[in-house]
């Protein structure tokens, strides 16, 4: 089973200089960690590998979420509203309400998507997802059964091979992660807007105001979606796998290992 890693991170304030004095605000172990993700509230998601959600505030967990099926998942809580789990052991889609209570589930259709490696939820109500075996990205709305759009990447990037591991709509735009080339960035039509971003080897992003972002050895490193400007943040902790960080209290949370630490974060 592949394991996804993910690095999902809250809106955060642009930081000059690569250098923070730091508190460490806790310590906690929290399992095997698959998956992560923070919502605009600042509550943590920490996913396993067999599809169990756990919902943290600071130290505690609050929720948990554990599926009748284990398998391994992607999340997406940023909507706040509801979190979206996708697995492409199932071949679908779960909704979870806020209190992590299953709302609704959508088997993809085999006929209108053969196999989905990735997949994301979109404003609209729609989940962009990558169709592997067809070379395709497509816009499959689930509660119509339909999809809206198709597009041919082997058409598009004249390339026989493409490997996405991680998708976003993030202000109007898509941006996929393809593991060998880096960031993507679509249009809502499908139209590819400009050349790759190098994210030296990052499987996932995150994104705050107008920059993008991404774990490499103990860094955070900040892109402008707009310009060449870029940025680091270095982690107090080492060997970290993980990292999310809410602006709202200048605090970032590692996963190193089984635990989860927070540290405050000061210029």
């Amino acid at each position: 089973m592949k394991k996804w890693s993910c690095l999902l991170l809250s809106s955060l304030l642009f930081l000059t200089g690569n250098t923070f004095a730091q508190t460490q605000l806790f310590e906690v172990e929290v399992g095997e960690v698959a998956a992560i993700d923070i919502d605009r509230m600042g509550f943590i998601y920490i996913v396993d590998h067999e599809g169990n959600v756990m919902q943290y505030k600071d130290d505690v967990e609050v929720r948990r979420y554990s599926p009748t099926t284990p398998a391994e998942v992607q999340i997406d809580a940023w909507a706040m509203l509801n979190t979206v789990l996708f697995s492409p052991d199932w071949q679908g889609i779960r909704t979870l309400g806020q209190q992590l209570t299953q709302q609704s589930e959508y088997l993809f259709d085999e006929e209108l998507i053969e196999y989905a490696s990735v997949a994301t939820n979109a404003t609209d109500g729609g989940i962009w997802v990558y169709d592997q075996p067809s070379f395709r990205l497509k816009k499959y709305y689930p509660q119509q059964q339909q999809v809206s759009l198709d597009v041919s990447i082997e058409q598009i990037l004249s390339a026989s091979y493409w490997n996405p591991t991680w998708m976003r709509e993030y202000q109007n735009n898509l941006y996929v992660v393809e593991e060998r080339m880096g960031v993507f960035t679509f249009d809502l039509l499908g139209n590819i807007l400009s050349e790759p971003t190098d994210i030296g080897g990052a499987t996932v992003i995150g994104f705050t105001d107008n920059k993008m972002y991404w774990l490499k050895k103990d860094q955070i490193h900040f892109k402008s979606l707009y310009s060449t400007e870029k940025n680091t943040l270095d982690l107090p902790a080492k060997k970290v796998k993980f990292a999310v960080y809410s602006a709202s209290n200048h605090t970032v949370y590692c996963i190193v290992k089984n635990k989860m630490i927070a540290y405050r974060m000061q210029e």
